[in-house]
């Protein structure tokens, strides 16, 4: 204030007129605030999806997300509750897992905060050579958080906790409801969108597959909140078909050729038991199996969305940091 008024004049001259020069959007978007611009492409995502609970009232046994695309709304995903007796005979598997807690103690902590550094590791994507791809890992990150969030809510499952008291989880237990795990969920987007970034034929959808680094680090993050007492095996087998088709749906919004979006039917209750000699335990090589075709996950028709000019703009930057990684 001082400054000013010792410099500005005591009649100011004319105003000036702005010069504005035609911006694309994604250009707009950098200039602003960080979480302005994060706030924006997370509206843009949710603006084409809707979660619908059946029964409405609490708890409810199934819950569909939606997505809409030029021809209207279509089911991308049915999640459905797995009885209490699965998640009662899956209890012996966390109480199992916990024999694990002493090794990876250390990563468990981490990853209560911090998902991304297990998948930077994996991928040269530093933020400073990569920034559009890194918010791209940010609004996949938290678009699972949002929706696995509402679909808890609507299915109020039970902790492991709740069903022994020999669990003694490790770290505090979120208050949200177990199913689906919101970990498995973000680690399984994350994969998959990095996945479908980094593909080599960008003709072809980004397969799922055992021998993925990036598919085996999504399936460690998911089993560690087994390990830590706070998710069932098939919590994160929810998880990860939603982070899945969330990722998917992005690059569908996104306009990435190739690629699709099919509408997946996952049946909790289901969960393993079609295996060999069944288990409900939870693993990468398993979740691949039921990929490719299972009575737990019935695969439907692909669904289109609507193309976002923004995130069409913003997914070519992170092709293009990603395709002139090694210069």
């Amino acid at each position: 204030m001082i400054a000013r008024d010792g410099i500005a004049d005591a009649v100011p001259p004319p105003a000036a007129t702005p010069q504005r020069a035609p911006l694309t959007p994604l250009r707009r978007l950098r200039r602003l605030e960080e979480h302005f611009a994060h706030g924006i492409l997370l509206f843009e995502m949710l603006e084409t999806l809707t979660v619908t609970p059946a029964p409405a009232d609490l708890p409810s046994t199934k819950v569909t997300l939606y997505g809409r695309g030029d021809a209207g709304k279509a089911a991308l995903l049915k999640l459905r509750l797995p009885s209490d007796q699965d998640f009662a005979e899956e209890l012996a598997l966390v109480l199992g897992y916990a024999d694990l807690r002493p090794e990876r103690q250390e990563e468990i902590l981490v990853q209560t905060t911090d998902l991304d550094s297990f998948f930077t590791s994996i991928l040269p994507i530093k933020a400073g050579r990569a920034p559009m791809t890194r918010r791209l890992m940010a609004l996949v990150a938290d678009l699972g958080t949002f929706a696995v969030q509402r679909v808890k809510l609507a299915f109020a499952a039970p902790r492991a906790e709740m069903l022994s008291d020999q669990v003694q989880p490790m770290i505090p237990t979120p208050l949200h409801g177990s199913y689906p795990s919101g970990h498995a969920t973000q680690a399984f987007a994350l994969a998959t969108f990095l996945a479908i970034l980094t593909r080599a034929d960008h003709t072809a959808p980004a397969p799922i597959t055992a021998d993925s680094q990036l598919y085996r680090m999504a399936a460690r993050i998911a089993v560690n909140r087994t390990v830590a007492g706070v998710h069932f095996p098939v919590d994160s087998a929810a998880g990860a078909v939603l982070g899945i088709t969330l990722a998917r749906w992005l690059a569908s919004r996104a306009g990435v050729a190739g690629q699709d979006c099919p509408a997946l039917d996952f049946k909790g209750e289901q969960w393993g038991n079609t295996a060999p000699g069944h288990s409900r335990d939870f693993h990468l090589a398993r979740l691949c199996d039921v990929i490719g075709g299972d009575d737990c996950l019935v695969v439907g028709a692909s669904v289109q969305a609507n193309v976002s000019d923004l995130l069409a703009a913003l997914w070519a930057e992170a092709q293009a940091e990603w395709g002139s990684r090694w210069l």
